[in-house]
C-alpha cells in the first residue's frame, strides 16, 4: 500500500465491507480516513485501526462489527485465501442443498411454497427426519391416486404442517446451522459474518441481567432485528388465516391420525379470531429492572402485528406506563416518573395481588377476549395466594395469560405459589433473548 491509488482502493474496499455488515459510510468519511492515514502512515497496525475507527464508526454499538471487519480485511494473505476457499465450498454446498429441497418437498408434483430459510432448515435435518417428512408428503399425494378425495386444495395445509415441523427443528438445532445463505463466495465477508453471528448467539443465551452496560446498544440492535423477523413471521400467519372458514390444521391432523397421516377428512375454522391485543404487566423489583427494560423493547418491536399494547408495572401498587412508552421516554426517566404511583419502595419488594386487584378495578376495559395478558415476574411476591385468585378471575376474561418467569425452572419448586399460578396461565422460563424469541414465536407465529 505504498501509492495513493493503492491506499484509496483498500479504503474503498474496506468501507464496502463495513457497509455490508450494516455500518453506513459516506464518501466524506472515506476522505477523512485517507487524510488521517496519510498523517500516521501504515506501519503501525494499531494506529491504522484507531484512525479508521475514529473516522468511520459513528455509534458505540458498531465498534465490535468494525473490529471484526478490520481483523478480517487486514489478515495475512494466506489466511484470506483459506477463508475464500471455505466460502466457495459453503456456497456450492448451499446451492446443492437448496436445489435438492426443490426436488424432495413436493405434493402431487407441485413444489411446496417454502422460503429459502425453511429449505435451509430441511437441508440440515437428520436423515431419518427428512425421510419422515418425505413419507408424509408421499402418503398424502397418493390419496388422489388411490381414489381417495385428496386434491391440490390440501396443499396449503400441508405447507403449514411442514412449516410447523421445520420451525420446531429450527429451534432444536439452534446454532448448529446457518439460517441465511452464504451469498457470494466472499471469504473475508463470510468470516466477518460468522464472527458477528457467534457474538449474537452468545447474547441470545446470556442471562439478561448479566449483560454489561457497554453491550446494551448491541443487544438493543439485536432485539430490533429479532422482532422484525418475528413480526414478519406473525404477519404471514395472519395473512394465511384471513379467509373465514379456512382449514383448521390442528383439528384436521388430529382427525386423520387414524389414517396413518393421509389427509382424508377436512376440518374448518369456525371464524377468524383477529389480531390480539397485548397487556403487559412488569415486575419492577430490584432483581427485575434489567429484564423489564429489554422485554419492553422486544414487545414493542411487535407493535405492527398486534391491535395494541397496554403496559403496566407494579411495585407496591400498579402504575400505567402506556403513554410514557409511546412518547419514547427513556426507561430510567419513565421509572422515575412512575415512582410515586407505584409506591415508595420501588426497586424493593412487590405485591402482585394489589396490582392485579387494581388492574381489574380500574382498567377492566383492557381485559377482553382479544387480550393476551403477559406477566413478566420472577413470581416472588407478597400475598401469593390472593394473587392466584385474582389471576383466575382474569383468565376467564382474556384470550390467554403468558407468564414470563425470569427464575430458572429448576428453582420453581422453591416458590410454593408457583403451582397455584400455573393453574391459570402458561408459565415459561424466560431470562434470555433466546427464551423470549422462542416463546413468542410458539404462541404467536
Amino acid at each position: 500500500m505504498n501509492s495513493v491509488s493503492e491506499l484509496d482502493r483498500h479504503l474503498v474496499e474496506f468501507a464496502g465491507l463495513l457497509r455490508q455488515v450494516g455500518i453506513r459510510i459516506s464518501a466524506s468519511e472515506i476522505l477523512d480516513a485517507a487524510q488521517g492515514l496519510a498523517l500516521v502512515g501504515m506501519e503501525d497496525r494499531n494506529r491504522v485501526e484507531a484512525v479508521l475507527a475514529a473516522t468511520l464508526v459513528k455509534e458505540p454499538n458498531q465498534i465490535p462489527w468494525f473490529e471484526e471487519a478490520f481483523r478480517a480485511y487486514f489478515a495475512p494473505p494466506e489466511q484470506k485465501k483459506a477463508w475464500q476457499e471455505e466460502a466457495e465450498k459453503k456456497a456450492a454446498q448451499w446451492r446443492e442443498d437448496i436445489g435438492q429441497t426443490h426436488e424432495e418437498l413436493r405434493f402431487q408434483g407441485r413444489e411446496l411454497a417454502l422460503g429459502e430459510e425453511e429449505r435451509a432448515v430441511y437441508a440440515r435435518l437428520p436423515e431419518e427426519e427428512k425421510e419422515r417428512l418425505k413419507s408424509f408428503l408421499a402418503k398424502s399425494s397418493e390419496g388422489m391416486k388411490s381414489g381417495i378425495p385428496v386434491d391440490h386444495a390440501f396443499q396449503p395445509i400441508l405447507e403449514r404442517t411442514v412449516r410447523g415441523s421445520l420451525e420446531y427443528w429450527r429451534h432444536r438445532l439452534g446454532e448448529d446451522f446457518p439460517l441465511l445463505p452464504p451469498g457470494e463466495a466472499n471469504g473475508v465477508l463470510s468470516e466477518v459474518e460468522e464472527a458477528i453471528r457467534r457474538k449474537e448467539l452468545a447474547y441470545l443465551s446470556q442471562d439478561l441481567k448479566n449483560i454489561d452496560p457497554e453491550d446494551w446498544p448491541r443487544v438493543v440492535d439485536l432485539i430490533r432485528r429479532l422482532t422484525e423477523r418475528l413480526a414478519g413471521q406473525i404477519s404471514r400467519r395472519y395473512q394465511a388465516d384471513r379467509r373465514r372458514g379456512g382449514i383448521d390444521m390442528r383439528r384436521t391432523l388430529r382427525a386423520n391420525m387414524r389414517y396413518g397421516g393421509v389427509l382424508l377428512a377436512r376440518r374448518y375454522r369456525s371464524r377468524h379470531t383477529g389480531r390480539p391485543k397485548f397487556v403487559l404487566l412488569c415486575d419492577l423489583s430490584g432483581s427485575m429492572v434489567k429484564y423489564t427494560e429489554f422485554v419492553l423493547q422486544f414487545i414493542y418491536g411487535l407493535s405492527t402485528v398486534v391491535s395494541g399494547i397496554e403496559t403496566f408495572a407494579f411495585g407496591e401498587r400498579l402504575a400505567r406506563l402506556t403513554d410514557e412508552v409511546r412518547t419514547g421516554k427513556s426507561f430510567q426517566k419513565m421509572v422515575r416518573e412512575a415512582l410515586p404511583a407505584a409506591g415508595e419502595n420501588w426497586g424493593g419488594g412487590t405485591n402482585l395481588a394489589v396490582a392485579l386487584e387494581e388492574l381489574v378495578r380500574t382498567q377492566a376495559q383492557v381485559l377482553t377476549r382479544r387480550t393476551v395478558f403477559i406477566i413478566l415476574s420472577d413470581s416472588q411476591t407478597l400475598e401469593g395466594e390472593r394473587a392466584a385468585q385474582y389471576l383466575a378471575g382474569i383468565r376467564r376474561r382474556v384470550r390467554e395469560i403468558l407468564w414470563l418467569n425470569t427464575l430458572p425452572e429448576r428453582r420453581w419448586p422453591e416458590i410454593k405459589t408457583i403451582e397455584q399460578f400455573r393453574r391459570h396461565c402458561r408459565m415459561y422460563e424466560c431470562y434470555t433473548l433466546g427464551h423470549l424469541t422462542g416463546i413468542l414465536s410458539e404462541r404467536l407465529g
